[in-house]
């Protein structure tokens, strides 16, 4: 069976596995492993739910808890 697919699996050093492979979600080595986005502040590949690299995170929890103060105080003036 020929190879249809390359593995877009990204390394920590940002480089493409690139190896030739039969599934869509990637080569043998790969296809079960966490998908990596690079970060959105530094273009470092990361897997996290934010989308940032671990030393970037802090301020997006930051943001997002103050963002959930700000929604709490907005519903107890509405009332």
């Amino acid at each position: 069976m020929l190879a249809e697919y390359t593995c877009e699996y990204l390394y920590n050093s940002g480089k493409v596995c690139g190896n030739a492979c039969t599934r869509v979600e990637g080569c043998r080595l790969y296809y079960q492993v966490k998908k990596r986005y690079p970060c959105t502040k530094c273009d470092k590949p990361t897997g996290s739910v934010s989308g940032r690299y671990r030393l970037h995170v802090r301020g997006y929890y930051t943001i997002q808890y103050v963002n959930k103060l700000r929604e709490k105080t907005k519903k107890v003036d509405s009332r």
